[in-house]
């Protein structure tokens, strides 16, 4: 499993390249050297508190966004998520998902 600052960096890198922008372009949007903002995504550092919210800003997102990367876990993990979901499920909603697991 990746660590936290692995998974954040990817979670900016995931919405930089949904806005289309490159490295250098965000980076020079938020005022960081494009060699920080690579780190950053990959893992190797962490932004400071003004950096992120920075590029959070020029994202157009939110922390609840940047910090929501559950669809990064590994197998085992998500198949645990998934259980742990299901016993709260209305049985429509389960005859639903079971419908739609069947189908793929």
């Amino acid at each position: 499993m990746a660590t936290k600052k692995e998974l954040l960096g990817m979670r900016i890198k995931e919405f930089r390249e949904k806005r289309k922008l490159t490295q250098d372009k965000l980076a020079e949007i938020v005022g960081i050297d494009p060699k920080h903002l690579s780190r950053i995504e990959n893992g190797r550092n962490y932004p400071s508190f003004e950096t992120l919210e920075k590029i959070l800003n020029s994202l157009d997102i939110s922390y609840g966004d940047i910090f929501n990367y559950t669809h990064f876990a590994d197998k085992q993990q998500l198949i645990t998520l998934i259980n742990k979901k299901l016993p709260f499920l209305s049985d429509d909603k389960l005859i639903f998902i079971f419908k739609m697991i069947n189908e793929i």
